[in-house]
């Protein structure tokens, strides 16, 4: 926690912040950590893959689109994860019970993180704003997100532009430790296969050369294990410099979360359910005996064509086109990269023909077997011929009401009222403290507070909130700057100098100094004449800077 002499506006130290985070991790429970892995290793294990994949696969370039699609799509499944880890470790902090919606996390990662990619590496060559980037970015995994996201932003941003020294020697002091880490690494992969040598008499490639230390996916693992290891400290850190943040405006105590997040169970998914049940079970017994007498005739043999093309697809595959020369592309073909997205979307484009012709196949089937039977002379139309039909009306009546109900749902969900925001918590200064400055209040908000203090007896705090309210006007007239380290007759010899102009203001400024001094310093009673007596001065000076 913060220090009693720590003034709130400055923050904490970043060391200490760093131990406060590291005793949230040590506190958080494994499930917690759990969070943080699932989404973490699919997109580190998948990130080793492509590199290694694209940098020594001859076909790399046949399956580029797809492979950088998903990992795509893993950076947001791992950004989704570290917001909910957040989100668990700030109940820690804030002793909450919500945590953010799944739909709101999952977009505003979406939206934000993929521009850390091109934001991140053109403020590191800039160095300037890197560091203020990279509290953003931090910040959004923390907030998570919500319904609206220009407050997702807005709320990032002022995060990231408090503490602006506290906030770089964070950055420093989580770089060193990266270092550290990782030169702990690589020196544990170089001697952990030698070790395992000399005593067990494993041998393998780590052991037999040194050609493994010119890889560069070696350095690429090395620097994944070290992300790994630093990142959720780094997290947790951001998480509780937000939280200090916060607190400023609103108090860490408000910031309890007390609604549970309640699964709604409406007419459309019931509907719906109903609608899956009454479709599984309309398919008649009949179905199976559908085949004819031609499905038990023998299978023909496989032709020629497509035992060739299966082979080609076998030797084709990764494990035995890994590590065999490119082909150099041809004249007037597209690039490896268009070409791999064209391929991609006609295949998708070939199954989505295939799923469809079947569907249709599958409905020329069916659909004839349930119209009313016409054999016969009496032409007499039973129940049975009436089954399907109204199987299917009833079908079709489900749907549209399930359907109708979930988007009422979801509009309803899209025009609820936003929460509520609560007003900033203003905190009273303690006069008592000599540390309080007179541009903490404005001058009628000391004016107001020595009127109480006068009026319950409390002369001595009375005449010293007066004084401040005297200091907060000439300060806000620009006759004087408020600072900590300026004494009394600092403001004294910096209001001199307008003694041309406002002479009386200066006499009557250095009167209540005189007196201001004797009765906060002093060890005799103040009595009641001199506040009247300093009130008189303080008046004086008002009318004085007002009239010249």
């Amino acid at each position: 926690m913060k220090k009693a002499g720590t003034p709130r506006c400055k923050g904490i130290g970043a060391l200490e912040l760093i131990e406060e985070a590291t005793s949230l991790l040590r506190r958080a429970p494994a499930e917690i950590m759990a969070f943080y892995y699932l989404g973490t290793l699919p997109f580190v294990l998948a990130t080793l893959y492509f590199w290694a994949d694209m940098s020594r696969n001859a076909d790399a370039d046949g399956h580029l689109a797809g492979a950088s699609l998903g990992l795509a799509l893993l950076f947001v499944w791992m950004k989704y994860w570290q917001a909910c880890f957040c989100g668990r470790l700030s109940r820690l902090v804030l002793n909450g019970s919500d945590t953010p919606q799944a739909t709101g996390t999952a977009m505003a990662q979406a939206i934000f993180q993929p521009w850390s990619l091109l934001v991140m590496p053109l403020a590191l060559l800039v160095t300037l704003p890197f560091g203020w980037c990279f509290a953003f970015f931090q910040n959004i995994t923390v907030i998570g997100g919500g319904p609206d996201l220009r407050r997702v932003y807005g709320k990032a941003q002022r995060q990231a532009l408090l503490w602006q020294g506290q906030n770089h020697i964070l950055i420093f002091i989580f770089l060193l430790l990266g270092l550290m880490v990782f030169a702990n690494l690589c020196i544990g992969a170089f001697f952990l296969p030698r070790l395992l040598k000399t005593l067990f008499g494993v041998e393998s490639l780590f052991t037999r050369s040194n050609l493994f230390l010119l890889n560069s996916t070696f350095w690429a693992a090395i620097a994944a294990l070290t992300h790994i290891c630093v990142d959720p400290l780094v997290k947790s850190a951001y998480l509780l410099r937000c939280h200090y943040g916060e607190s400023l405006a609103i108090g860490a105590d408000l910031l309890a979360e007390l609604k549970e997040e309640k699964c709604s169970h409406g007419a459309g998914i019931i509907a719906l359910i109903l609608a899956g049940a009454l479709l599984l079970t309309g398919i008649p017994p009949a179905m199976a005996d559908y085949t004819g007498a031609g499905a038990a005739a023998a299978s023909p043999a496989v032709s020629t064509q497509k035992l060739d093309k299966t082979i080609e697809q076998v030797i084709g595959g990764p494990e035995f086109a890994w590590r065999l020369p490119r082909t150099a592309q041809k004249k007037h073909e597209l690039p490896g990269f268009l070409r791999s997205v064209i391929d991609l979307v006609k295949e998708w484009a070939v199954y989505a023909g295939q799923w469809i012709k079947r569907f249709l196949e599958w409905l020329a089937d069916i659909l004839p077997r349930f119209k009313p039977g016409m054999e016969g002379a009496s032409n007499v139309f039973g129940f049975r011929d009436y089954v399907f039909p109204l199987m299917y009306g009833l079908l079709a009546i489900f749907l549209s009401v399930g359907g109708v109900c979930l988007w009422r749902q979801l509009r309803r969900r899209r025009e609820a009222d936003p929460v509520a925001v609560l007003p900033p918590l203003v905190m009273e200064p303690d006069l008592s403290d000599e540390n309080v400055k007179a541009d903490e209040l404005s001058e009628e908000r000391w004016s107001a507070m020595a009127r109480e203090l006068l009026a319950r007896g409390e002369l001595r705090l009375g005449l010293r909130a007066l004084y401040l309210a005297c200091l907060a006007f000439l300060a806000q007239e620009r006759l004087i700057a408020i600072a900590c380290y300026k004494s009394n007759r600092d403001y004294e010899r910096e209001l001199v100098r307008f003694s041309h102009a406002l002479p009386e203001v200066a006499a009557s400024f250095s009167r209540n100094v005189a007196l201001f001094e004797r009765a906060w310093y002093g060890m005799h009673m103040l009595e009641p004449g001199t506040v009247e007596t300093f009130t008189a001065n303080y008046e004086r000076i008002v009318s004085g800077v007002r009239k010249g």
